[in-house]
């Protein structure tokens, strides 16, 4: 019987033919939320009377719009959005 020597990619690193590890996709047990115009519009006008993009703070923010199932992690991710494309804007 003849033994197998390990494969070898062109840098000398030893291939291994399992599948890579790869962590598995966990998803949200909270919706997804879809921000309307008029929901947008509230959490605009919250950041105004917040003094702004880079003055507002999601938990203020959030206690401003007082809206039912909105939570810290929307306004979050809806605020670093915002804050993006009006620093665009501005480079523009």
């Amino acid at each position: 019987m003849k033994a197998t020597r390990p494969k070898m990619d062109e840098f000398g690193t030893t291939l291994h033919l399992s599948s890579p590890v790869v962590r598995p996709y966990v998803r949200s047990k909270m919706p997804r939320l879809r921000w309307t115009l008029d929901l947008h519009h509230c959490f605009v006008h919250a950041v105004d009377r917040l003094g702004g993009e880079d003055r507002a703070t999601p938990k203020m923010i959030l206690q401003i719009m007082d809206v039912k199932g909105l939570t810290i992690s929307h306004i979050k991710s809806h605020l670093q959005m915002y804050r993006s494309m009006r620093h665009e804007q501005v480079l523009q």
